[in-house]
């Protein structure tokens, strides 16, 4: 799924190049691209695919306990990030998981740098929210 979308995502590139201007970081441009692009793709029905590298058996396997755990928390934590609103989500996934600075998430998404700093916050508050509340029921 990455690679097709990563694949989509440069397709796309090479067809707007022509439209990009040097007025900002191009990294901006291609990842305005890269974000419009994955939106697109988790707003359709999702059809279930195993990763071929998962089936290959490697030498140096963790535990099988704590692969189960590893596996069991990354879920639960995407269960939360998809919970939030796409606004929030946004901005979260592409500050953590791709090390954007704030300012270059407001040009990617045509907000303010305040507007990004008050969807950060409310994000990672709900987030805390959602973990707080699991652990208190869990108990």
């Amino acid at each position: 799924m990455a690679a097709d979308l990563t694949q989509d995502i440069f397709l796309k590139l090479v067809k707007a190049i022509y439209n990009y201007h040097f007025t900002g970081k191009f990294t901006n441009f291609l990842f305005t691209i890269a974000v419009n692009t994955c939106n697109d793709y988790y707003k359709k029905p999702q059809q279930s695919y195993e990763d071929i590298d998962s089936l290959r058996k490697s030498d140096s396997k963790p535990e099988p306990i704590e692969s189960v755990i590893q596996k069991e928390e990354a879920k639960a934590i995407k269960q939360k990030v998809d919970a939030l609103p796409d606004i929030q989500k946004d901005a979260i996934i592409l500050y953590y998981y791709h090390d954007m600075k704030a300012k270059d998430i407001a040009k990617i998404m045509g907000v303010s740098l305040p507007t990004v700093k008050s969807r950060l916050k409310q994000g990672k508050d709900k987030l805390k929210k959602m973990f707080s509340e699991e652990d208190y029921f869990e108990r």
